[in-house]
């Protein structure tokens, strides 16, 4: 009894000290996005994962983040459930953050499936095409996330119906990301409209925008955010800097040299979130 008191109590004083470390992070300078002709480029990342749920940071900590980034939106999107949408819900509005999207990765043993502008949680337990369909019931857009071969719900009807696939998506494997590239072109031969998709799947590191996605917005606005992924007005970048998507489009994006990073990756920055994490095992082992 006594020792898990002391463990307790270790574990509560380590994420204090975790969070007193991040704090002195201070928030990131956020820059406005770049222009090519009426359409802003707005970089996103539609792939992340957040506390409540299936990620380390919350989504006022990941915002921070994708400003430091060079992000201008990203979509919290944790596995089947949307437990984390009072805190996306208190995010106020700012012209001076990047805009934070409501999302979720539906997950089902033969596809996983991210949903972006959502407000109720999507079944996991249908084919590719039901949870499309129920997604843009709710005027959200679905994109096939790291869609391997191995991924077998993603036949041709599948492919036909999704607003975008990722085709830059962190790996090391060189077959997976082979057959990423693979997939959206076989989806692009289905619907001429998809959208080259770039993300980072990120659940407990800093690396938000490691791949990313630029979109071709009127304005912003989430909004326009995701009307831009229905009609395939994106470029996707993986983590080498190769873009992928409508040759138009990658000209404009290498014109204007849209923003990467604002600020350094500080190691002290990374310890903050070890030793939260260390705090929060320690919480539920005592």
């Amino acid at each position: 009894m006594k020792g898990a008191r002391s463990l307790r109590s270790l574990a509560i004083g380590t994420i204090a000290i975790g969070v007193v470390v991040g704090t002195g992070a201070g928030r990131a300078t956020y820059r406005p996005p770049v222009q090519s002709g009426d359409e802003f480029i707005l970089a996103g990342d539609f792939h992340v994962h957040a506390a409540p749920g299936d990620g380390s940071l919350t989504p006022s900590a990941l915002r921070d983040e994708a400003a430091r980034a060079g992000l201008d939106v990203i979509a919290i999107t944790n596995h089947n459930q949307l437990a984390a949408a009072p805190l996306v819900s208190a995010l106020a509005a700012d012209a001076n953050q990047p805009i934070v999207l409501l999302g979720e990765e539906v997950t089902h043993p033969h596809y996983h499936l991210i949903a972006v502008g959502i407000e109720h949680v999507v079944r996991s337990d249908v084919s590719v095409a039901e949870a499309v369909a129920a997604i843009h019931a709710q005027g959200g857009v679905a994109i096939a996330a790291h869609p391997t071969r191995t991924f077998t719900g993603y036949d041709d009807v599948a492919l036909a119906v999704v607003d975008g696939t990722e085709v830059a998506h962190p790996e090391r494997v060189e077959k997976y990301r082979r057959e990423y590239i693979e997939t959206f072109a076989r989806a692009r031969q289905l619907n001429a409209h998809v959208a080259p998709i770039g993300s980072s799947d990120i659940h407990n590191s800093l690396s938000i925008g490691q791949c990313r996605t630029f979109v071709f917005a009127r304005e912003r606005s989430a909004r326009a955010v995701i009307e831009a992924i229905r009609a395939g007005r994106t470029v996707a970048a993986d983590e080498r800097g190769r873009l992928y998507g409508d040759a138009s489009l990658v000209a404009r994006v290498r014109a204007a040299m849209p923003k990467v990073r604002t600020d350094p990756d500080r190691p002290w920055r990374r310890a903050a979130l070890i030793l939260t994490w260390f705090g929060v095992a320690g919480l539920l082992m005592s």
